[in-house]
């Protein structure tokens, strides 16, 4: 339990010195609202877009899965550094990791989600 008492002293005054930067922040930042501040901005055009035209989902849907198969490559470093302990049980568990990615990029290329129209 000792050990567990350093860790949550330092957790504690972590959050403590968080919380305090963000307050200091909060009260010491300039704030001038005006009405051209307080208008809708979007991407160097000062009136807004209509609300007919829609931003394609493809670009989040594509960013989404290079985020899981990214994350796929993350896991490959501890895999192999335990591959000689654990023995057939991280092969297994490896090839079901792959399995589960498999079906979900074969539905996700199956419902076009890799398809640039």
């Amino acid at each position: 339990m000792a050990g567990y008492a350093a860790l949550a002293i330092y957790l504690g005054l972590a959050a403590l010195v968080s919380a305090a930067l963000v307050l200091v922040a909060g009260k010491l930042s300039p704030s001038h609202p005006s009405a051209a501040k307080n208008k809708p901005y979007e991407c160097g055009v000062s009136e807004p877009v209509s609300t007919e035209h829609r931003w394609p989902v493809r670009f989040a849907l594509v960013a989404m899965l290079f985020l899981i198969f990214d994350v796929e490559a993350l896991f490959f470093y501890p895999w192999a550094s335990v591959l000689r302990e654990l023995r057939w049980s991280a092969i297994l568990a490896i090839v079901s990791f792959f399995i589960v990615l498999g079906v979900g990029y074969v539905y996700a290329r199956s419902r076009g989600a890799l398809r640039w129209r």
